[in-house]
């Protein structure tokens, strides 16, 4: 038994026209398609689907409960474009992957991401954390859909655009000065990310820009709450998001400290692989993760992803 969509779309002209002719003119082809569609349906189905009635024809029992049936899968094939496009009514489906900086993957997208999947139960979410480096590097090779990162991408084949903006903060120990002088900025032990980190290079270029020398790193390491911790233990001064200081602040853990009137703020991007040309459904999901919390709790989507 082999029927097409396309019989059953004229099978539904001829069922509200009740004329070969009028089937015909509202689907732009012959009277002789129309019939020989409506022939081969009856042939596939071993069914009587119409009977004549001079220039009528009478749908049969048999029609009639091929209409009902049919009706639902022809909506959902008709559909499938929008699923694919991302146009309103498609709902956010499917396995995104997401590669993410570690800052933003730990203090910014969690909760968002979990909104998400509370709302839209067919979409598989993951995530990958790294550096910005590193994350940059995924997304260029195809193992992720989405990249959110703290610095520039500068690779070609990359697209970038401005997702959020983000403060940073100098964080310090308790009893630490609350005003840092510019002049001793060297005499500070400082607890620095790694080199690839989209912090520490917005760190360092702020710093270059106000025309003063980096200072050394006394301890690296490659995740911002561990650099929290160090600080609240007594390690030093460390440059992190002010997300990522926010709960140690307030628990009393760490203080913030002002270098001057340094101010610290960063883009944060989302990228995507030129390669993958243009998809409305990520686009969508971008949307949805940029907007508050409540936001992304609520707008409707569809897709792949990564960090």
């Amino acid at each position: 038994m082999r029927f097409t969509l396309r019989q059953l779309e004229i099978f539904a002209a001829v069922m509200a026209t009740g004329q070969i002719r009028a089937a015909a003119e509202r689907l732009y082809l012959s009277q002789a398609a129309v019939s020989q569609a409506m022939v081969e349906l009856a042939e596939a189905l071993a069914l009587t689907l119409f009977r004549r009635d001079g220039r009528t024809l009478r749908p049969t029992r048999a029609a009639y409960r091929l209409a009902e049936l049919s009706a639902g899968p022809r909506a959902a094939l008709g559909a499938l474009p929008a699923q694919l496009h991302g146009t309103a009514e498609a709902k956010l489906a499917g396995p995104v992957h997401i590669a993410a900086s570690s800052t933003i993957a730990r203090y910014l997208l969690p909760e968002r991401l979990a909104a998400l999947a509370a709302h839209h139960p067919d979409l598989r979410l993951s995530q990958s954390s790294g550096n910005t480096t590193q994350v940059a590097a995924r997304v260029a090779r195809g193992e992720a859909d989405l990249g959110f990162i703290e610095g520039p991408a500068d690779r070609e084949d990359l697209r970038a655009a401005h997702w959020q903006t983000d403060r940073l903060v100098v964080i310090g120990a308790p009893g630490m000065p609350r005003q840092w002088p510019l002049a001793d900025l060297h005499g500070a032990r400082w607890v620095m990310r790694e080199p690839g980190s989209g912090t520490r290079r917005v760190f360092e270029q702020r710093l270059a820009l106000a025309g003063l020398a980096v200072p050394e790193a006394h301890l690296v390491l490659d995740d911002a709450g561990a650099q929290v911790r160090a600080v609240a233990a007594g390690a030093g001064l460390a440059c992190v998001s002010r997300a990522a200081s926010r709960s140690a602040v307030a628990a009393g853990d760490i203080v913030t400290v002002a270098l001057g009137d340094l101010v610290f703020e960063r883009p944060l991007w989302v990228i995507r692989a030129t390669h993958d040309g243009t998809d409305a459904l990520v686009d969508r999901l971008i949307d949805t993760l940029a907007g508050p919390i409540s936001v992304a709790a609520q707008a409707p989507v569809s897709l792949r992803s990564t960090e």
